[in-house]
């Protein structure tokens, strides 16, 4: 999600690189050396390279489609557990009426 939000700018071709972007998280932490947020969980040592990494369409489309539905976004098991806890299950089955099995 972190690699998403930072790369904002550069999908809205606002900018060249993400970086480059002055009102972006990652030009605060790359170029002014501030720490804004902690980093990302996991966070790669070439991770302003990977930010400017393009994401997959299908990526995206999954972080979209959950953050829209208000789902939690991550490994399966982390999801399962999340949802239960907060309530949220509804948020990962599919919306509306279950289609009807039967042959008309």
């Amino acid at each position: 999600m972190m690699r998403y939000i930072e790369a904002n700018a550069l999908r809205a071709d606002l900018s060249k690189t993400a970086q480059d972007w002055q009102y972006g998280s990652l030009s605060e932490r790359v170029f002014r050396n501030r720490k804004i947020l902690n980093k990302p969980y996991g966070e790669l040592d070439n991770w302003v390279e990977y930010v400017n990494t393009p994401q997959t369409q299908k990526e995206i489309d999954k972080i979209r489609n959950n953050i829209n539905r208000q789902a939690p976004l991550g490994n399966e098991n982390w999801v399962i557990k999340m949802a239960k806890k907060h309530g949220l299950l509804s948020t990962l089955k599919a919306r509306g009426r279950p289609k009807n099995k039967k042959k008309l």
